[in-house]
């Protein structure tokens, strides 16, 4: 068959019953809406939009920080087995779906967005103590204890850290203050504990940042002592280290058990999330909207029966500007939709062109088996295009299926050749 014949549905009703007209058109295999310039915003709608919004980003971000794939991919399914089998979901209303998303989705999603940040802070407190250590590194031999150290009312005391190679130019530079030069086990690096007037406290800070040093601090919370703090950081990222271990185990094993539900209601909020979005802004004045879309001319009774509690017409496409907008819907029988993955890969046919999908079921399956006639290599890719069909998800079983018949017909072909796995059929020993 050709494309299939579309027209045009027109809903007309009080702007406040959207949702409820939204929930009817969802209930089409197929509505393609038409887009309208209008700014009038449904508030029903947006509050819906917002609560699906909020529900999909917090359910998205979980399964971003699971690494959770959409799908299930073939090397999994291969080497795994992985199988995430479909399940069906029914709702008379789009705003009883949203309510479903805000109840259910904290049960799925709160141990393993705690369980995530967890591991984020633990993350991020790993960073800071290596970093602290790799600083103490340098210092770490010198018993200087660090409280009290930085500007008092008459003195200014404080340690930095130097190259060694710019102390002389530094003593000059420093030559009325009184400072210690401390030789570390780094000896690129030198320390200097400089004691002055609080007065000179800018002129020190000016000539030390002129060489690129800081004054030396240690974190609040952390022993003063350079030495004790080293060693307490090293203490506490060997402790965090192992903390980090036992969250990856946990996030893996709660990863395994939870993506089927997980990947469920991140479905759920998509859609729920994607149809608010595409009918926000129906047509129409500030107290009635007007939805407009294509419908298959095949459902028109079912489109009228389910809108007859509001105004509803179905009429033909004649306005020039929507029929260059209009969308191209297959219309094929159970065997032949097998193959629209090979047209929808090489480009989908505009309105008035005809669908080759018909033509490339029959010839497909013919020149295949011919061209790649072999009993045995057809049969092992039939086989592996079933598993693809039985635990694929998506394009990917339609692909499954495709393979499948790809492998029946070069088997059956390799039948009429006599050949297995290369072999003359005669010439193998079961067969001779």
């Amino acid at each position: 068959m050709a494309t299939a014949d579309l027209k045009l549905g027109t809903v007309i009703l009080p702007r406040s019953e959207s949702p409820r007209a939204i929930s009817r058109l969802t209930e089409f295999t197929w509505f393609h809406k038409i887009e309208t310039d209008n700014d009038l915003v449904t508030p029903e709608i947006d509050d819906l939009l917002l609560e699906a919004q909020k529900a999909f980003q917090s359910i998205d971000d979980v399964v971003k920080g699971l690494g959770i794939p959409p799908i299930v991919g073939i090397m999994e399914i291969l080497f795994k087995g992985t199988v995430i089998k479909k399940k069906d979901y029914e709702i008379d209303e789009i705003e009883d779906m949203v309510n479903y998303l805000k109840e259910t989705a904290p049960s799925i999603i709160d141990k393993p967005a705690e369980l995530l940040e967890e591991a984020a802070n633990t993350k991020l407190a790993i960073e800071e103590f290596t970093s602290l250590k790799e600083t103490l590194e340098v210092i770490k031999k010198m018993k200087i204890d660090l409280t009290g150290f930085g500007l008092m009312k008459y003195f200014y005391t404080n340690l930095f850290v130097i190259n060694s190679s710019d102390f002389e130019e530094i003593s000059r530079s420093l030559e009325d203050i009184t400072f210690y030069k401390y030789d570390l086990e780094n000896k690129e690096k030198s320390a200097l504990l400089i004691i002055s007037d609080s007065e000179d406290s800018e002129k020190v800070l000016k000539v030390l940042r002129s060489f690129n040093s800081n004054a030396f601090t240690i974190p609040q919370g952390m022993p003063q002592v350079p030495s004790d703090a080293y060693a307490t950081a090293t203490a506490k990222i060997k402790e965090l280290t192992e903390k980090q271990s036992s969250n990856k185990k946990q996030i893996a094993k709660i990863k395994k058990s939870l993506r089927r539900d997980i990947l469920s209601i991140h479905e759920k909020a998509l859609v729920a999330k994607d149809v608010l979005e595409s009918l926000r802004k129906p047509g129409g004045t500030k107290h009635f909207a007007v939805i407009q879309g294509f419908i298959p001319k095949k459902m028109e009774k079912k489109f009228q029966d389910s809108t007859e509690q509001w105004t509803s017409v179905v009429e033909e496409v004649t306005d020039p500007k929507l029929v260059n907008e209009l969308p191209t819907l297959f219309d094929n029988k159970r065997f032949v939709r097998t193959f629209e993955v090979i047209t929808k890969s090489q480009g989908i046919p505009k309105k008035g062109e005809s669908d080759p999908t018909p033509m490339i079921a029959l010839m497909w399956p013919i020149f295949y088996g011919l061209m790649f006639a072999d009993m045995g290599h057809g049969l092992l890719l039939m086989g592996l295009g079933l598993l693809f069909k039985v635990k694929g998800q998506g394009n990917l079983s339609r692909w499954g299926m495709l393979i499948a018949i790809s492998g029946a017909s070069a088997a059956i072909a390799g039948v009429g050749t006599g050949e297995m796995f290369g072999f003359h059929l005669d010439h193998m020993g079961p067969l001779e």
